[in-house]
């Protein structure tokens, strides 16, 4: 297959160069958490043209600081591609979820200034994500590793935002229900590597296999897949 395969989210910041070279021939849009992450993707960027740069801070790194000190993160902006791995977390994180909401207003107006577009962490706040960024007038933006509800996938779609599905399908019921669920004119394909669910150390060569699984059960080709998810990546990033 000659299409390139497409990593959607990734935190290849936590991998050593010598095994990011072995992810060449995938598009990867590597995500950070913080801001020291946020500065070794950009300059992973720079050494490996298969990569796309996200500066952001995760959720879970958010803390009674971060509403000051994600100014030096947003000041990266200019230099990436895209914001993330940003939004809200009440499933793992409920104890900062008004921090988070606070920091999270930040990056949509900082991503509505420059026009960049969202890579979404969502986890048991799938509905206060949307909310936010569909309001703030938002029209890229990708819910990775989408688990929520099905109305509220229907309402993704009907707005034209884009969902990622991740190896994890293999073994997680809700996941395969989403896939069956989705169009694949909103699907991206992701590996969230380097992240251990269940036992599945995810990495980005496990994409190849996972668009095989998409493709069998949206009943299409593995070259029509991987071309149409392709031309998602194109509309979400822009500026490939």
């Amino acid at each position: 297959m000659s299409t390139p395969y497409i990593d959607a989210h990734c935190h290849l910041y936590d991998y050593p160069e010598s095994e990011i070279a072995k992810f060449n021939g995938i598009i990867i849009v590597a995500v950070s958490d913080d801001y020291v992450s946020s500065l070794k993707t950009l300059e992973i960027s720079k050494k490996f043209s298969n990569v796309i740069s996200c500066v952001g801070i995760h959720p879970w790194s958010i803390d009674n600081t971060s509403i000051n000190t994600v100014t030096k993160i947003l000041n990266l902006a200019p230099e990436a591609k895209c914001l993330g791995e940003v939004g809200l977390d009440k499933r793992f994180k409920s104890e900062t979820y008004h921090i988070q909401f606070e920091v999270f207003k930040k990056i949509v107006n900082v991503a509505r200034e420059y026009s960049l577009p969202l890579n979404i962490h969502a986890a048991g706040a799938w509905r206060e994500v949307f909310n936010v960024i569909y309001r703030s007038d938002i029209d890229r933006v990708l819910f990775h590793w989408y688990n929520g509800p099905i109305d509220l996938l229907r309402e993704i779609m009907d707005v034209d935002y884009l969902i990622s599905i991740n190896p994890s399908i293999k073994v997680q019921k809700k996941h395969i229900k989403i896939l069956e669920e989705a169009n694949i004119k909103n699907l991206l394909t992701e590996s969230d590597g380097p992240y251990t669910y269940h036992g599945l150390r995810l990495n980005p060569l496990m994409v190849k296999e996972l668009v095989k699984y998409i493709a069998e059960v949206k009943k299409v080709s593995e070259d029509h897949l991987a071309n149409v998810v392709l031309n998602n990546l194109y509309k979400f990033i822009k500026t490939l």
